[in-house]
């Protein structure tokens, strides 16, 4: 068998399956890439693209623009937080804002409809996208709009949902801000965006 070692931090000791230092998922070595050729973050585990920059980390603009890029919290109106009430509405007002989540793999749009992520095949083309990250469960998440609000809901995944690292209890919605970073399991991240509608 081979090695298993951490795509942020090389080899590690047999036995585990998460690396010590990160908590990320240790791979074999084979299909580790080249060194270099991943996001230096700590915990981002992203490859690199052709010019060397992480398609997590280096968005261009929108680095300086949300000024969480750089590892400092998005700022959240006062008493803002999660709400323990469940969501019992999924079809939002016709003047709906609007939300982006940006993956490593490409912006996924959310509207009027509910968003599922995840790796079932009667998710279409996220599902596609996702079924190389085996960490990501078949029914992962949920996200919607809501009184012009953006709520995330975990659907019982088995390695979690997180926003901005703290992960979210399952079936309990937590609203999401510009800015905030959506992470699936361990290795799966979106930064969210609001592209329109009122604040």
């Amino acid at each position: 068998m081979a090695a298993l070692i951490c795509p942020n931090h090389g080899p590690q000791p047999a036995g585990g399956t998460f690396c010590p230092i990160c908590m990320e998922f240790l791979v074999p070595e084979s299909t580790t890439p080249a060194a270099g050729r991943v996001c230096p973050l700590p915990g981002c585990g992203n490859l690199l693209d052709a010019d060397g920059r992480c398609p997590l980390h280096d968005l261009g603009g929108m680095a300086t623009e949300a000024g969480t890029w750089a590892g400092e919290p998005p700022q959240r109106p006062a008493g803002a937080g999660p709400s323990a009430a469940p969501a019992t509405t999924r079809d939002a007002s016709p003047d709906v804002a609007a939300f982006r989540l940006d993956f490593p793999f490409g912006p996924v749009s959310v509207g009027r409809a509910e968003v599922r992520i995840g790796r079932a095949d009667d998710l279409g083309e996220i599902a596609l996208r996702l079924g190389a990250h085996g960490n990501v469960s078949r029914q992962h998440a949920l996200v919607w709009v809501e009184h012009d609000e953006l709520y995330v809901q975990d659907l019982s995944s088995t390695n979690g949902t997180y926003v901005n690292d703290r992960r979210l209890d399952p079936h309990t919605r937590q609203r999401l801000f510009d800015g905030d970073e959506l992470r699936l399991a361990s290795d799966v991240r979106a930064r969210v965006r609001r592209t329109g509608g009122t604040s």
